[in-house]
């Protein structure tokens, strides 16, 4: 009879795989209009875009994607908020 260890498995945060979508990407992602993505924003609910130089801007797929995947399991309002708003918090230690 083999017998193995049993290693438990933890959450570890790894760094995303970064790549920056645009507004239309993000909308066909979330499946929403632009005014509906833009009040979620203002609530909270979806993160800012990010700066991409004077007149351009864009979101990290990796975030649009952890709201939608909130979403689909039903979180609400206040857990998808406290979603992004750990989100934009990590967007602090991307460099490191």
């Amino acid at each position: 009879m083999n017998h193995t260890a049993h290693n438990p498995t933890f959450n570890v945060v790894q760094k995303p795989d970064l790549q920056i979508i645009r507004k239309p990407q993000a909308l066909t992602m979330l499946g929403i209009s632009k005014s509906n993505f833009h009040n979620k924003i203002n609530a909270g609910l979806l993160p800012k875009a990010i700066t991409l130089g004077a007149n351009s801007k864009g979101y990290l797929k990796h975030e649009i994607t952890a709201v939608l995947v909130a979403m689909a399991t039903d979180k609400n309002q206040d857990e998808i908020k406290t979603l992004v708003s750990l989100l934009i918090e990590q967007r602090k230690y991307l460099s490191n």
